[in-house]
């Protein structure tokens, strides 16, 4: 068999680059309570709770991120690798936002933080420009 004069195009395979974190969800949060207006001092109970679960998200995101640093470090530690298994069954990101994530929407809802709990409270924006108009004007004709 004859030698290979042409070497094969290899290149090397390079680590995924880090993935760009999301914006923080405690931030998002606070801002969104900021803006609803209508919140009244008897809301702080639930405003509270929706942060709590905002940070207890970003909480859970923060442990997963430091366990993969410290995986990294104990690797060929058995001993610590058993202490870090169990310590990555309580740090379950996928798990905890499944469990907290809908809780945090509910919360967010009662507090009218959604459109459909905007349009009850009457805090949805109305419709404008002609379309508006000709309706207006039909209901004053149809009454």
């Amino acid at each position: 068999m004859p030698p290979r004069t042409r070497k094969p195009d290899l290149k090397a395979v390079t680590a995924d680059p880090p993935r760009e974190r999301a914006p923080d969800l405690r931030d998002a949060v606070r801002d969104a309570i900021k803006a609803m207006d209508w919140l009244t001092p008897a809301d702080e109970p639930m405003k509270a709770l929706a942060l709590r679960l905002a940070d207890e998200i970003e909480t859970a995101v923060d442990r997963a991120q430091e366990l993969d640093e410290v995986r990294r470090d104990l690797a060929g530690d058995e001993g610590a690798f058993k202490r870090l298994k169990a310590l990555e069954a309580k740090c379950e990101v996928t798990k905890t936002v499944g469990w907290l994530g809908p809780q945090l929407q509910g919360v967010l809802r009662d507090l009218g933080g959604a459109p459909a709990a905007r349009k009850v409270l009457g805090k949805e924006k109305q419709a404008g420009g002609r379309v508006a108009q000709l309706r207006a004007a039909a209901g004053k004709h149809d009454a």
